[in-house]
């Protein structure tokens, strides 16, 4: 079994890692893109508007990172390097499946930027991981952070994740993630619910 199959159920249906050993470099393999899948298919039925389709290149890869940024949560031995080298990917989000399908993953990012930074400040994995999370803002609303997206979250238009994002906003309402005019609609609507 690869590595990634094994840690990915408690990972996606029960928020939790439990590491045997360190996680390798080798994640791809047809049994986590359709475990992957299948969590992902029931993950997008909560998402109004039209369908998305799942990106299994993205699910791979960001799976892998949040696998490898919980490893070094854990592992102190983990370099700056390591950190610098497995938080990071290879894209930014240009079409809802690349929002939705790391999203399936990375809302569990913000809590573990939470404990690396109450491990001691400043640390590379929390500064990794705010990096990150500026790029991905569907995720990224959900951290605690000083400074807001890198680029406005227009969330490629699609409805149902200009919705979600105005859900969670709303939810933490950090001033610096505050949607722009183009989801007023959405905020509004959540206010009103």
């Amino acid at each position: 079994m690869n590595w990634l199959e094994e840690l990915l159920p408690p990972l996606l249906y029960e928020g939790r890692l439990v590491f045997r050993q360190s996680p390798r470099m080798d994640a791809s393999s047809p049994a986590a893109k359709q475990l992957l899948q299948v969590a992902f298919d029931a993950y997008r039925l909560d998402i109004a508007g039209p369908p998305i389709e799942f990106d299994a290149g993205t699910a791979i890869e960001a799976s892998s990172l949040v696998i490898r940024a919980s490893w070094a949560l854990v592992n102190h031995d983990s370099s700056s390097a390591e950190i610098k080298r497995w938080v990071a990917m290879s894209h930014r989000p240009t079409t809802p499946s690349h929002h939705l399908t790391a999203d399936l993953l990375f809302r569990f990012l913000p809590q573990l930027r939470k404990r690396a930074l109450a491990k001691h400040e400043p640390d590379p994995l929390a500064e990794r991981l705010a990096t990150l999370l500026r790029h991905w803002p569907l995720s990224g609303v959900l951290a605690d952070l000083d400074t807001g997206p890198d680029s406005p979250p227009d969330l490629c238009g699609h409805s149902g994740l200009m919705q979600l994002y105005a859900e969670r906003w709303a939810k933490y309402q950090n001033p610096n993630w505050r949607p722009d005019e183009s989801l007023n609609e959405y905020v509004d609507l959540v206010r009103n619910d």
